[in-house]
């Protein structure tokens, strides 16, 4: 059996499209920047003597990068630092996966060179170019390789456990606040909305 691009999890729809916009915020504060203008009609922004104004697209895909960014964010230190429950295991062996930077990074570079939310005919290329990403994304199933995560220290690790009071070894990909080293030392894992974490018993530090 030959297994190119093995699938680390199955995300619920919704998480994947807040992990999707979240990546995303990036590009929406470059292009917002961009569509910062002198008059005109728009949003007016600063004081009145400045002046500046920015479209009502700009403002509004920024601000929902930055709300699935924020909420991207709350939920994961939520699930991976104060979750209950969960089975207690010891993890054997934990190898980081590493994603491709440029999947995620050139589209940045739309910001940089000539877009403006000034014709329906860029917001619409931008909308269809969004989708299609969406799309592939989710057909590749790596949306866990998102570099918003790391700057959260967020990390997705393929480890290999052992539950307290069992012999049987398990596999999981997994997602981590912080670091997974091998060791004795007892964490919880558990599954929510498609994502497998590993946190400390009890809600204490992360061990490292």
């Amino acid at each position: 059996m030959i297994n190119h691009k093995p699938e680390p999890m199955r995300l619920n729809l919704w998480v994947e499209i807040v992990v999707f916009l979240s990546a995303y915020y990036p590009l929406f504060l470059i292009l917002l920047i961009r569509d910062v203008r002198e008059g005109g009609h728009g949003i007016p922004i600063g004081s009145a003597e400045w002046n500046l104004s920015v479209t009502g697209w700009g403002v509004s895909l920024f601000l929902v990068s930055s709300f699935s960014s924020l909420a991207l964010a709350h939920i994961m230190r939520k699930l991976l630092k104060r979750q209950e429950g969960g089975t207690a295991i010891k993890v054997q062996e934990a190898d980081p996966i590493s994603g491709d930077m440029l999947n995620y990074t050139l589209p940045f570079l739309i910001g940089l060179f000539a877009f403006s939310y000034s014709d329906w005919q860029s917001i619409a290329s931008l909308l269809v170019f969004l989708a299609f990403m969406l799309a592939f994304l989710h057909k590749e199933q790596i949306a866990l390789l998102n570099p918003m995560l790391l700057l959260m220290n967020v990390r997705l690790y393929k480890i290999k456990y052992k539950e307290v009071g069992r012999e049987r070894f398990c596999s999981a990909f997994a997602l981590c606040l912080g670091s997974v080293e091998a060791s004795n030392v007892t964490v919880n894992i558990k599954e929510t909305a498609g994502i497998t974490f590993i946190y400390p018993c009890g809600g204490g530090a992360n061990e490292q």
